[in-house]
C-alpha cells in the first residue's frame, strides 16, 4: 500500500489561509490593501444575513467569511 504525502497540500493551504487571514485583519485596521490582480482596493463587507467577505470592484479576488451567530 502506498502512503500519500500530504505535508506539501497542507503547507500550501496553510499558508494560504495565514495570507487570507492577514488581508482581512489589515483591511479590518482601516489599511487600504489591493488585489493583486486589478490593483483595485478590497472591501470588508459584513452582513448579518447574506454573504460577508472580502471583494475589489471587478471581483478578482473573493473571500468569502463564515460567520457564527
Amino acid at each position: 500500500m502506498t502512503k500519500i504525502d500530504f505535508s506539501q497540500i497542507n503547507k500550501t493551504a496553510a499558508e494560504s489561509f495565514n495570507q487570507q487571514r492577514n488581508v482581512i485583519k489589515r483591511i479590518a485596521k482601516g489599511q487600504t490593501v489591493l488585489c493583486e490582480a486589478c490593483e483595485k482596493p478590497l472591501t470588508l463587507t459584513v452582513l448579518s444575513e447574506g454573504e460577508s467577505g472580502v471583494q475589489c470592484s471587478k471581483g478578482c479576488t473573493q473571500i468569502n467569511l463564515e460567520l457564527d451567530a
